[in-house]
Order: C-alpha cells, then sequence, then structure tokens
C-alpha cells in the first residue's frame, strides 16, 4: 500500500493491517481533497512537498434539478448528476490523480461532509482502495497529523443517512409544491423541516392574538435605616399569596406569567393602609452564599442564540463567519485556524485543550480562578451526537485582542465571544453573598420581603459575564442596612405598583432556533438553513425594529392549508421523530430505503386526499385608494418575501409597481444622476450616480454590459446631487 508522509511512525490502515512506510523521494505525492479553497490554503502550510492539497469547491454532485431524480419503483434509487460548476474541477482532479498514490479525503467531520467525501470516490477515475477518509475538528498541524496517521474507510451509515434526508426532503418538494401551486399560489413551495417551522411561528401569534391582557398591582414599601433605603414587596396577605404564576398551554410548550391576587386598585387599598399605619418588625434574616456555575462552551445553537442576543447576527451570518474562523485566517502570513468545528452538539473537549486552558487561567488570572479538576457538562439537547468537540479555541493563548488587527470586525466579535465563553467555562464558579429579609407585623396579617446579592468571588465571571450585570449585585445587595431579628423599623412609604400580564413572546431567531433544538426538529448543520429558507420563501418575514418574526398572511394559508391534509408534516413530535430514525441510520441501526418507505407511504396517501378534497384559496389582495402611476387604475397591497408593496390591480397586463418602506409609507425613489465622468473601464459610457440599501455609489450606465462601480465620498455626492 503506497503511503506518504515524513512523520515518524505513521502508519496507514490497508487490507486490515497497520503498516509502517518511509515516503520515497521522487515519487507520486498523496492527493488531499478538502471542499473549502480557504481549507485548502490552512491545510497546505501543515504538509509538506509529498502532498497536493486541491479543494472541491463543496458538493459535485446531487439530484438534478428540472425532475425528481428518484424512482420510487425501485427502493428510492436516487439519479445524481454532475453541477455544472463542478465539471472542471473534476477534471483537474482527475488530472492530479494520476500522479498521485492515495487519495485522502479531509471533507467536513458530518454527515454532510461524509457524503460530499463518497460522491468525490463515485466521479474520480481510482479504484476505491485508493481512497482514504481522514477527519479532524479543528485545522492544526497536530490533529491534521494524527489524521493522516488514522485514515479509514468512507463510513457508509453516515452517507446513507444524508442520502436519506436528501431524498425525503426531495421528495416533500417535489411532490409538495405542485399541490400550493394549484390551491394557492404559483412559484410557492414547501419543505419537510421549514413547513412545522413555520407553523411554530404561525401557532405562536395565533396565541399571542387569543392572549387577553389583564391588570394587576403589586405593593412595595420603603424602608429607611442609617440612611439607607430598601425596598420590600409584600409577598402575603393574610396568608395568601399576592402573586401567583399562572401557565398557558400553548402548541410547543407551556407558558408561565406572573399576575395578583390584587387586580384593581381598590383591591390593594386594605393592605396598603393597613401598611401605612401599622408597626413593622424584622421576622427573619437569612445570610448565605451561594455558588453560580459557568455555562458551558458552545454548541451550534447556543453560539447562533447568544451571537444573535449579543451581536445582532442572524444564524446564516454566525456560521458563515465561524466557517471562515475554522477554515483558517491569515496570521501574519500564514493561514491559521482558530477554532473547532462548529456544526456541533456536544459540551465534550479534549484533554489536551483542557490542560492549556488550566495552565492559562493559572498564568493570567491566579491558581485561585483555576478548578481542581476541568470542568464537566452533559448535554441536555435531544438526539445530540458526542463524537464531536464543543467549539472552542484551538489554542486559547491566542486571545483575541492580540489577533483583532488580523480578523474583520465581525470575525473578532464572535472570535471573543467563542474565547471567552470557553474560557469562563473551565474557570471556577462565581460565588454571592445572599441576604434575604422578611419583614411582617405581630398579628401575620403581612408578610414583606426584600432579597440582594453581592459578589464574593468574582470566578469565571471574570472573563464573561451573562444575565446578571455586576450593578444589579452591587445595587441589590448593598442598599439593605443591618438588621436583626426582632428589630423594629420605621412605618414605610407604600407604593401600588400597576402591572400588566404578557403575552407569550414572539419568536427571534435565537428563541426558534432553541425550540427547534428542544424538539429534535433539525440537527446543527440545519439550523441556520431551516431560518433562511422560510425566511426567503416570504411565509415569515423578520421586522426590522425588534427582529422579530412574523409569520405572513402568505404564511398563513399554507399553513392552514397542510395542517388540514397533512398532519404528519406539521406535528413536531413526527417531525422530531424522523430525526431519530436518520441517526439511527447513522448508526447502523435502520436500513435507510425503510425508513424512507415507512415515511413516502402516508405521505402520498395523503397527497392524493388533497389534491381532491383541497379547495383552492388565492391570496387576497387588499384594495387601495392609490392609483398606478402607469395607468391610472387603482393599486392593490401585496407583501413578499421583501415586505409590502402596492401593485397594480392589472397586473400582469399592467406592471406599475409603488416600493413601501418598513412603515408602508410610499419609499422615495432615487433616479440615477449623471456624474460628469466617462466610465474609467469601458471608457466609452457616461457613469451615473445611483443609490442602494448600502448608500450612495457610481455605476457605468452601460450596465450591464459594463458593470464598472466606485465608490463616492459625501462631498462628491453633494457636488453631482446640487450640479443637477
Amino acid at each position: 500500500m503506497p503511503f506518504c508522509g515524513n512523520f515518524a511512525n505513521s502508519k496507514i490502515i490497508s487490507q486490515g493491517k497497520l503498516m509502517a512506510k518511509k515516503s520515497s523521494p521522487g515519487g507520486k505525492r498523496c492527493l488531499v481533497i478538502v471542499e473549502s479553497p480557504t481549507k485548502e490554503k490552512t491545510i497546505s502550510r501543515f504538509l509538506d512537498s509529498e502532498y497536493l492539497v486541491k479543494s472541491s469547491y463543496g458538493h459535485v454532485r446531487d439530484l438534478p434539478e428540472g425532475s425528481l431524480g428518484v424512482d420510487e419503483k425501485k427502493s428510492f434509487a436516487p439519479t445524481y448528476v454532475l453541477l455544472p460548476r463542478a465539471k472542471k474541477i473534476v477534471q483537474e482532479l482527475n488530472e492530479f490523480l494520476k500522479n498521485s498514490k492515495v487519495v485522502f479525503l479531509a471533507t467536513d467531520p458530518d454527515r454532510e461532509g461524509e457524503s460530499i467525501a463518497w460522491h468525490i470516490t463515485k466521479i474520480l477515475e481510482a479504484e476505491d482502495y485508493r481512497f482514504k477518509r481522514i477527519v479532524f475538528h479543528e485545522i492544526t498541524r497536530k490533529a491534521i497529523q494524527t489524521a493522516l496517521k488514522e485514515p479509514r474507510d468512507i463510513d457508509l451509515n453516515l452517507v446513507h443517512a444524508q442520502q436519506a434526508r436528501r431524498i425525503i426532503d426531495r421528495l416533500v418538494g417535489y411532490k409538495l409544491s405542485p399541490l400550493l401551486w394549484s390551491k394557492v399560489a404559483r412559484g410557492l413551495s414547501a419543505g419537510r423541516v421549514q413547513s412545522v417551522t413555520v407553523r411554530l411561528v404561525a401557532e405562536r401569534a395565533a396565541e399571542i392574538e387569543k392572549f387577553i391582557q389583564e391588570d394587576y398591582y403589586t405593593i412595595a414599601a420603603l424602608f429607611k435605616k442609617d440612611a439607607l433605603e430598601f425596598e420590600a414587596r409584600l409577598v402575603k396577605w393574610h396568608s395568601v399569596p399576592v402573586e401567583e404564576t399562572i401557565t398557558l398551554y400553548l402548541f410547543s410548550e407551556d407558558y408561565k406569567y406572573r399576575t395578583s391576587v390584587f387586580k384593581k386598585l381598590e383591591d390593594t387599598v386594605p393592605a396598603a393602609t393597613y401598611l401605612r399605619n401599622t408597626l413593622l418588625k424584622v421576622l427573619n434574616v437569612e445570610s448565605k452564599t451561594s455558588g453560580q456555575k459557568p455555562r458551558p462552551p458552545f454548541i451550534t445553537s447556543t453560539l447562533q442564540q447568544d451571537a444573535y442576543g449579543k451581536l445582532g447576527y442572524s444564524s446564516d451570518r454566525t456560521m458563515r463567519i465561524a466557517q471562515s474562523l475554522y477554515e483558517g485566517v491569515n496570521l501574519q502570513g500564514e493561514m491559521t485556524g482558530l477554532i473547532t468545528y462548529m456544526r456541533t452538539d456536544s459540551f465534550n473537549v479534549s484533554q489536551e485543550i483542557q490542560k492549556q486552558s488550566a495552565k492559562f487561567i493559572s498564568e493570567t488570572y491566579g491558581s485561585a480562578y483555576c478548578p481542581a479538576a476541568p470542568p464537566l457538562y452533559h448535554t441536555k439537547v435531544k438526539g445530540a451526537q458526542e463524537a464531536h468537540e464543543a467549539i472552542h479555541p484551538v489554542n486559547v493563548y491566542l486571545k483575541p485582542q492580540d489577533i483583532k488587527e488580523h480578523l474583520t470586525l465581525e470575525q473578532f466579535k464572535l472570535y471573543d465571544l467563542i474565547w471567552k465563553r470557553f474560557m469562563a467555562s473551565q474557570m471556577e464558579d462565581a460565588v454571592f453573598d445572599v441576604l434575604t429579609v422578611e419583614i411582617g407585623d405581630d398579628q401575620g396579617a403581612a408578610l414583606l420581603r426584600a432579597s440582594g446579592r453581592t459578589v464574593k468571588f468574582d470566578g469565571y465571571r471574570k472573563v464573561y459575564t451573562d444575565e446578571f450585570s455586576e450593578e444589579d449585585a452591587q445595587a441589590n445587595g448593598m442598599n439593605i442596612p443591618k438588621v436583626v431579628k426582632g428589630e423594629e423599623l420605621n412605618i414605610p412609604e407604600v407604593s401600588e405598583k400597576a402591572h400588566k400580564t404578557s403575552p407569550p413572546p414572539y419568536y427571534n431567531e435565537a428563541s426558534l432556533i432553541r425550540t427547534l433544538e428542544k424538539h429534535g426538529i433539525g440537527r446543527p448543520s440545519t439550523y441556520a438553513v431551516i431560518v433562511k429558507t422560510v425566511l426567503d420563501r416570504g411565509y415569515l418575514k423578520r421586522e426590522p425594529k425588534d427582529k422579530r418574526l412574523m409569520i405572513t398572511e402568505l404564511g398563513k394559508l399554507v399553513t392552514a392549508k397542510l395542517k388540514d391534509f397533512f398532519p404528519d408534516i406539521m406535528d413536531v413530535s413526527y417531525t422530531a421523530s424522523i430525526e431519530d430514525k436518520l441517526d439511527e441510520i447513522a448508526e447502523g441501526k435502520h436500513n435507510w430505503t425503510d425508513v424512507v418507505r415507512d415515511f413516502y407511504n402516508p405521505f402520498v396517501n395523503n397527497l392524493s386526499t388533497a389534491e381532491k378534497k383541497m379547495e383552492v384559496s388565492k391570496p387576497e389582495p387588499v384594495k387601495t385608494n392609490e392609483k398606478c402611476p402607469v395607468c391610472g387604475k387603482l393599486m392593490v397591497l401585496r407583501e413578499s418575501r421583501y415586505g409590502k408593496y402596492l401593485s397594480c390591480s392589472m397586473f400582469p397586463k399592467c406592471r406599475g409597481k409603488i416600493p413601501l418602506d418598513k412603515d408602508g409609507n410610499k419609499r422615495e425613489v432615487f433616479h440615477p444622476i449623471p456624474a460628469g465622468k466617462v466610465c474609467s473601464k469601458c471608457n466609452k459610457n457616461a457613469m451615473l450616480l445611483r443609490k442602494g440599501v448600502r448608500g450612495f455609489f457610481i455605476a457605468c450606465s452601460g450596465f450591464p454590459r459594463c458593470r464598472n462601480i466606485e465608490k463616492v465620498t459625501p462631498e462628491e455626492v453633494e457636488r453631482i446631487i446640487n450640479s443637477k
């Protein structure tokens, strides 16, 4: 068996035996295929001249675009076609293959990566034994060298699991979409996981709409002692708890909200009057210390949630940035991978990084911040795969601030978030002094409580804080004066505070992904894709101000139709069960064709019923009094994935259209203005000042034949506009 590499004691598996061979100078090289050109650059610097690293630029084969590509009568056999952009790449790889002894397939360490590797073996001109699969969860010299010493064959169980997902989704998309075209509107599409995701948002919108908001009141007493003021809340009135928790039973999860026995302001009068005229005393003082554990290192879903909450990044943007950090960035002329693989649902970390973290923590913050034993975290994710590691820096000594100049701003922000979260996860607990004071009267009619906490030892909070701020801790805890049990207090200032019960919150990207994860819908590699897809299809829209996800009228209509005729596809638990079966295929417990067949048979029966019985319900546009600027007819209000707009009621005969802004008002249309110069690229056409979503720019008037674009300064913009 030919072997490449100069690593001492290197070994490769061949026909079930371990064999060690030294490479011969001047011999054929080993071809290493990755799926990303950035990854190609990073890995190349870790390998000597006996290795040639090349990229497949992603997927090389897929099901055909214009047809189903799945034979339902022959065990769902797929027909794969070479992607157009891959034709030239495959030719180049085959040329490199002629001078290669062995091909290492180094695609990403997940099902999709395994599938890409398998497809590569099917389109290259080499015998199967020449292909070896290597996996690594971080792009470092040591990880690459270790992977090359431990190659394996393609794991067909992983390939079959990915293939089953692709085929099921293709069957749903190609069978269900034509139904929606005929019953709702042309151009619509449906997906297995996407449809139940839209239903989650639709059901939440319905629950918010039917929620009846109620007023309620609480009572607070302000006590003064030793020039300090502290507030206590009335928690019991005549032994009855003042505040109560109401559980609202929702579609996907129960929602708990707080209310009070005081429904009206007049209900508070007896208690407030009593407190204003009664001498109160300290009934109990409890002082204790409380520890707070750090959160575990990031997994895919929690990274997406924190990046959304702290940085305002969409899940799709987060994964794109994380991919660049994983594949490598240029640090002083060398491509270096900064984080481990970013599609994971495991909290596991290697012993090596734990030891490195402990050393760094002790050196940087002191031994008090380093726990005696590395912390262990257990995943609560339904259907979690434990083969990967959590997302963490590959080298904790690469501090974000030290390499900031080598990163883009968004790379720095995300790496800083990942680095701090991981370092905190390896540090000691934070410790708080917690003080609770109970106050009441001799008759037992009223019970008030004040509590607060202060930081005794910051622990992991030295690096990373979350929902509890330092300012809150100091203000809440330090303002309670020293009191003792039995001590009488001055009659307080009493205030009644008005509140309203809160409906369930709208989903945003973070909370929607958290719900998908909780129910086992989708997997780390699919969360961002799911959210992006339902937004792109116009079933959901993202509010510009608060970023909450709202169901569109089209989304409501499609969801209602699918709920009636496809109860399985629209069911949360059923969708999760499909994911479980895909996991079992990956583990070798199920045959992939059986899983596809078990899904397909009831689905196709429901489809047949829907084709016969589903009523046609075209979305009705809203009439307006606005006249079309083209033909003068009245316009109607329509909605797309990009927002609302006015369209001529005579469409498609007349294509008059007026764009609207996020508030539903007419959007100002900027008409191009001559910039007073000729295009520097084609030397023929005049340049025009134009305005896009990111501001002003100058572009060639010969577009699309000439695509020259130039930046423009604010001073130039002002000059061009004034010269009009």
